[in-house]
């Protein structure tokens, strides 16, 4: 009979080191495809939900959903609300809270009647949901700019280095919407007193010379941002601290890197935020 031969020892070791080798090459690039296409998915979700916001504006008068999400504001126009349970309770602290519950309380939010989708609140990229502690398992990806709070008695308050913070009431009252976003995206840390994205993003940075509040860490090196005019962008960090800050949980109150005015995340971040004139400087 002939004889059969089979590969040898050293032959199925190369063929496992260069399968190793591939592997090694592609991995980063398929993770990157991956975080390509959540970022493309995530800008449809927030030109969908600006398009909402847009719509409720011109049915209320040009009056702006309340962006602002808390216990403290239920009786406001909130664009959201925080986790609801079955009994129409809100679960707002500790771990008795499901899926279900935030997304009832998605749905409670008045730009809910206007998308009809609770996939839209939710960026692919945003694995936060499936943690192992329900308090923490956030599903709202997306948050509004503390100024687009919509609720009288705010009007405009002074902060520090004769700044001036003004809370926008109409729509009307964003300058330049193509260049002033409404939605960025989001991160709760673990180890905070809510179990929900409270509040909206705080951006204050000639308070500490720096972030306040964090932004996700959903597109590496990156984040995507909704737009008042309805379209949306995916801003690329041009500082590799930029990420770090936000991916080691310490974007509040953190000094930047570089400081300003070098630092041209911050200066992107402060010319696009909605209650400043285009083009002014912290």
């Amino acid at each position: 009979m002939p004889r059969t031969r089979g590969f040898t020892l050293i032959e199925l070791l190369v063929v496992i080191a260069v399968i190793a080798i591939l592997m090694g090459i592609l991995m980063p690039a398929l993770r990157a495809a991956r975080e390509l296409a959540t970022g493309s998915v995530c800008m449809a979700n927030q030109k969908s939900l600006g398009l909402a916001y847009t719509m409720y504006a011109n049915d209320w008068d040009a009056r702006i959903p309340m962006g602002f999400v808390s216990m403290q504001t239920l009786t406001k126009p909130m664009w959201a609300k925080p986790p609801l349970n079955e009994a129409g309770q809100y679960v707002v602290t500790g771990d008795a809270v499901t899926l279900e519950d935030r997304i009832r309380g998605i749905k409670a939010g008045v730009l809910y009647p206007y998308v009809a989708d609770p996939e839209l609140y939710h960026c692919q990229g945003d694995d936060r949901v499936k943690s192992a502690s329900l308090g923490q398992a956030c599903y709202r990806s997306y948050v509004i700019p503390d100024v687009l709070a919509a609720e009288d008695g705010f009007g405009e308050y002074s902060l520090v280095a004769g700044r001036h913070k003004h809370i926008v009431f109409r729509l009307t009252e964003i300058q330049s919407p193509s260049y002033k976003y409404i939605f960025c995206e989001s991160e709760l840390r673990p180890g905070t007193s809510f179990n929900y994205d409270h509040g909206g993003w705080s951006f204050a940075p000639w308070v500490n010379e720096g972030w306040w509040d964090n932004l996700a860490t959903f597109h590496k090196n990156s984040a995507t941002f909704g737009f008042a005019d309805g379209h949306a962008e995916r801003r690329i960090w041009e500082h590799k601290q930029t990420w770090l800050v936000f991916s080691e949980g310490k974007g509040s109150k953190a000094p930047c890197d570089p400081p300003i005015p070098n630092n041209k995340d911050i200066e992107w971040c402060w010319n696009h935020y909605p209650y400043l004139s285009e083009g002014e400087k912290p």
